[in-house]
Formats: C-alpha cells, structure tokens, sequence
C-alpha cells in the first residue's frame, strides 16, 4: 500500500487560493457604486461636508431621545457597531484622497449601508449612472429617521439587508471603467463638467 505523504503548506496554499477566488467571484456578482469628488485641493468643500456629518450625528441622538423606540426598529442595522455618519464620511474622503478624483464603494462591504442612508440625506446625488459628493440641504432627525427605516425594511428572510435596492448600482467593471475614465480626464474639465451636473452653472 502506498501513503500519500501529507503537505500541510500545500494544503493551506490550495485553501486560500480557492478562498481567494471566491472573494473575487463574490466582489465581481457584489453591487457597486462611483462616487465622483470635488476639485482637487477643495478644502472648503470637504470641510463643510465632514461638518455636515457632525451634524447628521448630533441630529440623530436627538431623534433617539424623541422617539425612544427607533433604536430596536433599526436593531439590525447596528448588529456590529452604531450607525454614526463621522466615520463612514472620513473613510470616504480617505478614498478620494487616493486619487483626488473618485472612488467606488462595494455596497456590500462595511461602508454600503450607511452610503444608501446618506444618498437619502443629501450627502451623494445622482448623475446618470455614478454619484456625486454633495453638501446635505438640511439634516434633520426625522429624515435620518425615516432613511434608516428604510434601509431596514429591505431585510428579506435570511436577515441580510439589501442597500442595492436604494440605489443606483454598477458592477464592479463599470465602476472600475468610470474611475479610469475620470481619472484621465484634465481636472479642470472634470470640475466644470461636474459643475454642469450640479446645476451649479
């Protein structure tokens, strides 16, 4: 009788790669979105948005004193941490700052749900197909109430939440396209082009 000689290392090398192409094929299938920046060094921009979440925060602990039971509504959505706005924007301009013009979100990472919350509030606006960064209007406690809720009710049977269903989705090769396409554009087109979009001109 012949033993097959055991190879640990080789055992763990054909695991993770298997496990590998298994993240890749999910990320592939996985919802993303394009998320298009200001200009390049708009700090006034970026400070007023960063601010505006501060404030989204401070409205909603309000809200949760107003209405005492919008915590166990939104239970789901805080299954492993708290829904706070700070951070999820200070990972978003950490992403632009990668290029200092775009980035892409896969809605079903960390960082999804909490995206669909702050579309609803003003904090991202659609333009065809990608969105833009955009300063919130007015944040209130019954709009985040009424967004988180929302979000909440998009939980199926399984108890997974389904963001896509709030928003305007890619894959992840046309967010992938989007990026390159933007990022070759001259900044100061991209900027007026932007503005364009925006109505701001």
């Amino acid at each position: 009788m012949l033993w097959q000689e055991s190879h640990p290392s080789s055992d763990w090398t054909i695991s993770s790669t298997w496990a590998q192409k298994m993240n890749d094929e999910i990320a592939a299938e996985a919802p993303w979105v394009s998320v298009e920046g200001p200009g390049p060094g708009d700090a006034e921009f970026l400070g007023r948005w960063l601010l505006a979440a501060v404030e989204a925060d401070h409205a909603l602990q309000e809200q949760f004193r107003k209405n005492p039971g919008l915590r166990q509504q939104i239970s789901r959505l805080e299954v492993l941490c708290l829904v706070e706005f700070s951070p999820a924007v200070t990972k978003c301009v950490e992403l632009l700052m990668e290029n200092l013009t775009c980035f892409s979100l896969d809605l079903w990472d960390e960082w999804g749900e909490i995206f669909t919350v702050m579309t609803e509030l003003g904090f991202f606006r659609l333009s065809g197909d990608r969105y833009q960064m955009t300063i919130p209007q007015e944040v209130s406690g019954s709009r985040i109430e009424s967004a988180l809720l929302r979000l909440a009710a998009t939980e199926d049977e399984g108890y997974f939440l389904h963001p896509e269903h709030l928003v305007t989705c890619l894959t992840k090769l046309e967010a992938r396209k989007w990026q390159l396409r933007l990022e070759r554009l001259p900044w100061m087109q991209r900027v007026a082009d932007r503005a364009v979009l925006l109505g701001e001109v």
